[in-house]
């Protein structure tokens, strides 16, 4: 957010993302910063690199827009991870477990991460990934109002997220899918993450006689790539992916069999924000109303591209 104050002899002028000065008896204007993380590959799934400010254009709602901020520098990322516990079985949070340590094992120097796990008991978060004896123990004197099912979980882990000043910020959420009485409605956790640039990547799992494999990019417009057999949850099903498509992430479904799978797509979904470009620009209005973004890489650099990203964003009034 831009903030622009007149004071006697003394003009300040201070640029933030999503928060408010308290007003005073000075002047004072607003802007909304509306970043959003952009993945180009080409026909092949290769990433593009390389590419330049001026070989984008972003549009809001039709309307051209000027990019005022603009990355495509290596920079660090900070990943929140939410880890829901029920139902499970030892096996699958073994294999959960030791795919997490080895993921996070491998980041880079300057990148960060915390877990939350949550079962009906409540929560545990840590800026490490605990065994499972000690998510065991934390859960059975978790504190009283911690968060103990899936939207409040994520609701609670994404605000986390963004308290962080790095300018990659991603949520993974590994769960069946299911909520079990959150306090935070769908449409509230809808909303909020709408209203941030926080990419958000879902790994659901999948039943012993559900589908034993499937995975949808559902941003680069792929059909379901199916091995196994039956339906699952599709309302479910459904929450995820819409949380996921709208914030520019992905969905991802499958039975855990061992750790190298969930292993392989943690690895995709941090190759894939290694390569995100960061975009940001100033919109003219804030009339809390959902606005339509699209982006697009000029058509004189040639060749036909597949661009992930952000498809909107809420335009929220700042409170306080």
């Amino acid at each position: 957010m831009k903030v622009i104050k007149l004071l006697p002899a003394i003009v300040l002028f201070a640029a933030m993302s999503g928060g408010a000065f308290a007003q005073d008896e000075t002047i004072s204007v607003e802007t909304n910063l509306v970043t959003l993380n952009v993945a180009v590959t080409d026909k092949n799934g290769n990433y593009v690199k390389n590419l330049k400010k001026e070989d984008f254009e972003v549009y809001d709602k039709n309307v051209k827009q000027e990019i005022e901020q603009f990355s495509a520098e290596e920079s660090p990322v900070y990943f929140g991870i939410v880890y829901d516990l029920h139902p499970t079985t030892d096996e699958r949070t073994k294999n959960v477990l030791d795919s997490l340590r080895q993921f996070t094992k491998e980041l880079k120097q300057k990148d960060n991460f915390f877990i939350t796990v949550f079962n009906e008991r409540g929560s545990l978060t840590t800026d490490f990934v605990p065994t499972g004896e000690q998510i065991q123990t934390a859960l059975l004197d978790a504190k009283p109002n911690s968060p103990n099912s899936l939207y409040d979980a994520v609701f609670a882990a994404s605000s986390k997220v963004r308290e962080n000043k790095n300018s990659k910020q991603i949520l993974i959420i590994l769960t069946d899918g299911e909520d079990h009485s959150s306090h935070h409605s769908l449409k509230e956790l809808r909303l909020h993450l709408r209203g941030i640039n926080l990419p958000t990547y879902t790994i659901s799992f999948a039943d012993q006689n559900q589908r034993l494999w499937s995975y949808t990019d559902i941003y680069r417009g792929q059909q379901k790539q199916t091995l196994g057999a039956t339906e699952t949850n599709q309302l479910n099903r459904a929450a995820l992916d819409e949380l996921s498509r709208t914030s520019g992430g992905q969905s991802f479904e499958q039975m855990i069999q061992n750790r190298l799978f969930l292993y392989t797509i943690l690895r995709k979904v941090q190759t894939e924000v290694e390569n995100q470009y960061v975009i940001g620009f100033y919109p003219e209005t804030v009339d809390n109303k959902w606005h339509k973004l699209k982006v697009a890489v000029k058509a004189e650099k040639g060749g036909k591209f597949r661009l992930s990203n952000r498809r909107g964003y809420q335009s929220l009034t700042k409170k306080g």
